[in-house]
């Protein structure tokens, strides 16, 4: 029941945030608007950046779901991945002693989430979603009624996942994951990003915690905050999209990750 309300408190308010999403996209469904997606061609990295430093992991499904109706490209799919960081600032915003390093955990987010999707958009040429599973909408109910429909049916599934990947999470423990995590290693930050990747906001938060006891470096924190994308990569999985869209995702993530914080945990250790 604890868990429960938990996943409760993790993500009631994704739901707002689907409904407009998809008020919004019932309403554009059928409309041109070329001078939109070249606006987002051009400055999406920087508006995803931005939008992923929010701290609240619903902007992770908002740009799984606009990169799903092509709306948006790879690159600024990626740069609200990187930039994403679910629970971590909240946390860290309650321990005044940390403020210096998460001034540091969003500078260097922005900036990287803003390169990567760039760099991203160069070499695949603002690829979208080419896996777009195509849906016949006859709108014979009210906009309101459609969306709210879309919403009830995607968040039932995050609603679901959170709570058994909490349990999974729960079961292991804290200290069973500090081992698993290689204090004092060099390679720390790689266990980190691949923590990482588990779709919750659990995985953050564990990894903050980990970070204010000392358990873990700066740098296999923000390793393992760059890979966190969230509930994001469950909502790409949920739609069917393309295998080695995700696996390409999950790839740039992890460089990202590492080409950074690789030589930060070394001078760190030395």
């Amino acid at each position: 029941m604890e868990l429960f309300v938990e996943t409760i408190h993790d993500t009631y308010l994704i739901v707002p945030i689907l409904f407009i999403m998809y008020i919004c996209l019932e309403y554009f469904e059928h409309k041109e608007y070329s001078s939109y997606e070249q606006y987002l061609l051009k400055y999406g990295p920087i508006l995803g950046a931005l939008l992923g430093i929010i701290p609240q992991c619903g902007f992770g499904v908002l740009a799984s779901l606009l990169f799903i109706e092509n709306k948006i490209t790879l690159g600024t799919l990626i740069s609200v991945f990187i930039a994403t960081s679910d629970e971590a600032i909240p946390i860290l915003i309650t321990h005044p002693q940390m403020y210096t390093s998460l001034i540091y955990i969003i500078i260097f987010k922005v900036i990287l989430a803003i390169l990567v999707g760039y760099i991203v958009d160069h070499i695949f040429k603002n690829q979208k979603n080419n896996t777009l599973i195509q849906e016949t909408h006859h709108h014979n109910h009210s906009l309101l009624l459609e969306a709210g429909i879309r919403t009830i049916k995607i968040y039932s599934f995050i609603f679901i996942t959170n709570f058994a990947l909490s349990f999974l999470i729960e079961s292991i423990g804290t200290n069973k994951l500090s081992i698993i995590l290689m204090n004092n290693s060099l390679i720390q930050p790689i266990a980190c990003a691949i923590v990482g990747f588990i779709p919750n906001c659990a995985a953050s938060v564990i990894l903050t915690q980990l970070y204010i006891n000392h358990i873990l470096s700066f740098a296999s924190l923000l390793a393992g905050l760059i890979t966190n994308a969230g509930l994001g990569i469950i909502v790409l999985i949920q739609n069917k999209t393309n295998a080695k869209t995700i696996l390409k995702i999950c790839i740039i993530l992890f460089i990202s990750a590492l080409l950074i914080n690789l030589p930060l945990q070394w001078f760190h250790l030395h």
